[in-house]
């Protein structure tokens, strides 16, 4: 079953910033924004932390003790363009800081899920995302839960149906996410939430939405970022030539990619190390038996550093077909020109060197080469 594991970006951020938060007083700048805030239930002698997420790691603007009551207060350089988190004890509490006082009541114990957090539509708008995120989670999960049992049951009527039911529920989830993005416009927060979009499904609206953001917000910080994000995905959509590299063969000898042309060909990006590349190898090697005869090639690039475990695993699985590697793990040459941050992943190339599919299951690769091929 197709289930994705979606996680929010603030959430995946925020973690691995402040596990090395540094104390950093910042108040610098003339419009401040001030938390006065009260926690139930929060335990005593608490030190309550505020920093700003930044890609460039975290960076800590103020820290206080709430009192007995659970009360404390926090000044900071108002900034509605960067995502704060205020840690308060092992709770974690995304906010905006618009200029001027916000008020931040809570309990401790349901924390983060409901608090309170005045004069800051940011974070109103931050908090409707990540309910619409939760809300797929809970759901998605309870689906992958009813797969497995059908599987492990060999009913394969019941998983077809439940994939069908996943594949609505993704749309629902998607069609509200854009429909939050497009009624926010350029913002902060619609930039947080476009990672709940796949770049390799959603790349038309990502695209038009780059865009506007341009349009709209040339200098923000934001725009920059899924200006960056997008730079390598909008040289690699459906129709775009595939950029040509040279690497290795197991023997040594340098295999261009452009040798393909004249051939449908699969650039396939695997590694002996990693599961599901090899669950996904016996349905590869059936797609390439079926469609050999009728010129399809298949170049695989793995992501490996250790040369015998990149050619156990070739012999292991029977991949009879052209391999290379520059042996450098992630820091491959070809991964870091098709800005593969996660394996496996495959790029489907027509003969003129055109790339016409991305990361197509064994099912879906079999349906398009029998399109094209015959």
């Amino acid at each position: 079953m197709k289930i994705l594991n979606i996680f929010f970006y603030l959430i995946i951020v925020c973690q691995i910033y402040l596990t090395s938060c540094k104390n950093e007083n910042d108040r610098s700048g003339a419009v401040q924004a001030e938390i006065q805030a009260e926690i139930v239930n929060l335990p005593i002698g608490i030190t309550i932390y505020l920093s700003k997420v930044d890609v460039s790691g975290p960076k800590a603007i103020d820290s206080v003790k709430a009192d007995e009551l659970g009360k404390f207060n926090l000044i900071a350089p108002a900034n509605e363009e960067n995502l704060f988190l205020l840690l308060v004890g092992e709770k974690r509490l995304p906010v905006f800081l618009e200029a001027g006082k916000h008020s931040l009541i809570g309990d401790y114990n349901s924390l983060p899920g409901s608090f309170s957090y005045s004069n800051s539509p940011l974070t109103e708008m931050l908090k409707r995302v990540e309910a619409i995120r939760q809300d797929f989670d809970v759901k998605s999960r309870a689906l992958q839960e009813e797969f497995q049992m059908a599987m492990m049951g060999r009913n394969k009527e019941k998983a077809a149906s439940i994939e069908k039911s996943f594949t609505i529920l993704l749309k629902s989830n998607k069609g509200q996410i854009k429909h939050i993005i497009d009624s926010i416009g350029p913002s902060p927060v619609s930039h947080l939430a476009t990672s709940m979009l796949s770049v390799d499904e959603d790349l038309g609206y990502l695209d038009s939405l780059a865009n506007r953001f341009e349009r709209e917000k040339p200098k923000a910080i934001y725009t920059q970022k899924i200006l960056k994000y997008l730079e390598i995905p909008r040289k690699l959509g459906i129709g775009k030539e595939a950029p040509d590299f040279s690497l290795p063969d197991p023997n040594g000898k340098q295999i261009k990619l452009s040798e393909f042309r004249g051939n449908w060909v699969l650039l396939d990006f695997w590694a002996s190390w990693c599961k599901p590349c090899r669950a996904e190898n016996p349905g590869l090697v059936a797609t390439y038996n079926l469609f050999k005869a009728k010129g399809f090639k298949i170049l695989s690039v793995s992501l490996d550093a250790d040369k015998s475990a990149w050619m156990k695993a070739v012999v292991t699985d029977k991949l009879y077909w052209a391999h290379s590697s520059d042996l450098k793990g992630w820091d491959n040459v070809a991964a870091t020109l098709y800005g593969i941050s996660s394996i496996p992943a495959s790029f489907l190339i027509d003969p003129n060197g055109k790339i016409r599919a991305r990361n197509l299951h064994q099912e879906e690769l079999a349906v398009k080469l029998k399109e094209v091929m015959n």
